[in-house]
């Protein structure tokens, strides 16, 4: 008789612990979105073409800034896939101009799970990279002005790393670790034959974020 009164906490305990399993699974996968914001470094490069200069120089840049939107779906608590874009600007030393590269890119993540609320990450992938280069009033040794701004779209790619602190099971704070690089832009001149062409672009930044999981 004990034994068969034993059998329905028995029951219960195994079927309580079942439908925790169920809920943590639902939990470690969904849709998620995600917005983050730091300063941006872009390394210096090369200067390959520009109306009436020799080429050979070099494109020195001021830190800027950078904003992301990230959104995707998680698989598990390990894996997930998304695309992030957004706005990475910075000012270029010694011209009234700038630099605005708009990316789309892949975003292929792994986490590692574990008991702690902290979460350690790595990701990257590939996309396309709108540069905007604006230029205001520069003027050339012909006595040509160069004023306005043209678009490009190139190759790039991105990898990145960083933490994440699970507040609750919907939302995340986090800092993150980003490389971005795109390849060599060409920007067409009115007035003139020649061109605008800068080396590949190359930044670097720390950014803190926040996500929401649904």
């Amino acid at each position: 008789m004990k034994s068969l009164q034993i059998l329905p906490s028995i029951l219960a305990v195994a079927a309580f612990q079942f439908s925790s399993s169920v809920v943590r699974a639902h939990d470690d996968h969904g849709v998620y979105l995600g917005v983050d914001a730091g300063p941006a470094i872009a390394k210096d490069t090369s200067l390959r073409e520009f109306p009436d200069a020799p080429p050979g120089g070099e494109v020195e840049f001021s830190t800027g800034g950078r904003i992301g939107l990230t959104a995707g779906y998680r698989f598990n608590d390990w894996f997930s896939l998304g695309a992030e874009t957004g706005f990475i600007v910075n000012e270029i030393k010694g011209a009234d101009a700038a630099l605005l590269q708009a990316p789309i890119l892949a975003v292929v993540e792994f986490r590692l799970p574990n008991k702690s609320p902290v979460v350690p990450f790595i990701g990257g992938g590939p996309g396309v990279s709108f540069s905007i280069l604006g230029i205001n009033d520069d003027s050339l040794n012909s006595g040509t002005a160069v004023d306005g701004a043209a678009s490009d779209a190139v190759f790039a790619w991105q990898a990145y790393g960083g933490v994440r602190w699970n507040i609750n099971d919907h939302l995340a704070l986090g800092v993150t670790y980003k490389y971005f690089a795109a390849e060599a832009a060409d920007w067409d001149v009115d007035e003139t034959s020649q061109s605008v062409r800068f080396g590949r672009a190359r930044v670097q930044s720390i950014t803190g974020g926040i996500s929401f999981s649904f």
